[in-house]
């Protein structure tokens, strides 16, 4: 029974990272915004602290990979060989699957982040601007009247 002495610390690796996935101490949420701009502020932290996650989990992944390449390098017999470049197979879909999940979220934030700056501009008041008066008339230097023969 190799494969589950194989797949058994997978299963750990897998449950191990869903349970790290912890409050992130980098993801701390600002306080909110006053007024209306409030809930864009709240998506774009909840956004951000997800995108550290899944980060988390690509990285995991990525090095999940690497862990079964060289216990592949290492298998002696051909269904050890077998049984781990299917487990690098399963590897590579979950690290895909953390790469596009990842990419989605990361636009996920840049979208919350613009709908956040769009708000705020909004929200700023806008002063009214006063027509500028110059301070002295400005007097051609050249004549404008054309010199004639």
């Amino acid at each position: 029974m190799p494969f589950s002495r194989l797949t058994t610390p997978l299963a750990g690796l897998a449950v191990a990272a869903v349970l790290s996935v912890g409050p992130v101490p980098g993801a701390q949420a600002a306080p909110p915004v006053e007024g209306d701009c409030a809930k864009q502020q709240a998506q774009v932290d909840r956004a951000a602290a997800k995108l550290e996650r899944l980060q988390d989990v690509f990285t995991k992944a990525k090095r999940e990979v690497r862990k079964t390449k060289k216990a592949a390098a290492q298998a002696e017999t051909e269904e050890e060989q077998a049984e781990v470049e299917e487990d690098l197979d399963d590897a590579k879909q979950d690290r895909t699957k953390a790469k596009k999940a990842k990419k989605a979220q990361v636009q996920r934030l840049a979208k919350a982040e613009q709908r956040l700056a769009k708000c705020e501009e909004s929200a700023e008041p806008t002063e009214p601007t006063e027509p500028t008066e110059p301070t002295e008339p400005t007097e051609p230097t050249e004549p404008t009247e054309p010199t004639g023969p």
